[in-house]
Order: C-alpha cells, then structure tokens, then sequence
C-alpha cells in the first residue's frame, strides 16, 4: 500500500512538473505620440521564444479596438524547461513606423508617423 501511495505521489508530482502551464495577460493601449489620441486598426502581432527559438505556437494577431485597446489572455505552456521566455509584441498601421516592443505585454505604446 505504501509503495502503491509513494508511486501515485511521484507519478503526480512529474505530471504538475512537466505541464506547468499559466495565463499571460497582453493588454495595451496604442496611441499616436504625436497628438496623444488613440489608433483604431493596429495589428498587433504576439510572438513567444524560448531558448533563442520561436514558439509558433503562441504566436497571435489581432488588431485594436476604436478606443486603441487590445487585450488577449492565452495559457503558456511553460513546462519544466527553465528557459527564460521572451514575449514580443509587434504593431503595424499604413502611415505610422512599425515598432516592436520586447516583454512589455501592458500599458501604453506610442506609435509615430
């Protein structure tokens, strides 16, 4: 019975290890720097690395409402790699410059024409 317990307690904490997931909030406002006004219609692109690879997994787009908002919530598989993880977020609009930003997922962004 103790080693049936033991094993059971093992096998569960390898399963907690190896499918550590958690949510990951990205929630920005885009603004023009300019006249400091909201920006409808920026694609806003999300990608993930881990190890100096790409996790095409996680990559997402989207694009800002009328009020500048964008905001999505998605569960990142970290796993029992401790590799260190980087998020970029990437924003394109026709007559502004494309910027990308490196793990700054919330707050304000600023873009410029």
């Amino acid at each position: 019975m103790k080693y049936n317990l033991l094993t059971f307690l093992l096998l569960l904490a390898l399963n907690f290890l190896f499918s550590c997931e958690g949510p990951k909030v990205f929630s920005v406002t885009v603004i023009d720097k300019k006249n400091q006004k909201p920006i409808d219609s920026v694609q806003v692109t999300i990608r993930a690395e881990a190890g100096g690879k790409e996790k095409t997994a996680y990559r997402r787009q989207g694009y800002t409402d009328s009020l500048g908002g964008f905001k999505l919530s998605q569960m990142i598989g970290y796993g029992i790699g401790m590799k260190r993880w980087y998020f970029y977020m990437d924003y394109e609009k026709k007559g502004y410059i494309p910027k990308t930003e490196q793990d700054r997922t919330e707050g304000i962004v600023e873009l410029e024409k």
